[in-house]
């Protein structure tokens, strides 16, 4: 494989942004900005995600087998996914609207649209692994806006 020729035509794989949150044992939120999510069935409902072993994320969608999908819109994504872009050890929830939701998972207030999933199956793919999840509920803003949902084109398909 030519890495110089797959790179660019790679990155022009169109991707959505997206907060993907759980809720630890000890009942504190995890997120992640993310962008390897897709929509992967109808009946029921299905998703998949991809996620580097390495991150907490990972290992808290795991225990818990719940996950939260927050769609980040055009209007304000950039001002959601900010603090999860950071690094550093400050908490990214600090200073997030959240809304309460009876599956216990971390959900913003602000974001363009809400998915609950369960998990349902995993599997390694290279430096990542797929999840594959259920969605169980969702919404959308009370009073929905014109917005559309972020979406990111890379210039390099072998980074983010």
């Amino acid at each position: 494989m030519d890495q110089d020729k797959v790179a660019p035509a790679l990155g022009k794989i169109a991707s959505g942004l997206y907060i993907a949150t759980a809720t630890d044992s000890g009942g504190n939120p995890v997120g992640m900005l993310c962008s390897f999510v897709e929509q992967a069935g109808f009946e029921p409902p299905m998703i998949t995600i991809a996620i580097s072993p390495d991150r907490r994320l990972a290992k808290v969608l795991v225990e818990s087998g719940k996950l939260g999908l927050n769609v980040l819109g055009k209007s304000n994504g950039g001002a959601l996914m900010k603090p999860f872009v950071s690094s550093g050890d400050a908490d990214p929830f600090r200073g997030i609207a959240l809304t309460a939701n009876h599956h216990g998972i971390p959900q913003l207030s602000d974001a363009l649209a809400f998915l609950a999933c369960e998990l349902r199956d995993q599997m390694p793919a290279g430096d990542h692994t797929i999840y594959l999840c259920e969605v169980i509920d969702g919404r959308m803003p009370v009073t929905p806006e014109k917005d559309e949902p972020m979406i990111r084109i890379r210039a390099n398909g072998f980074g983010y």
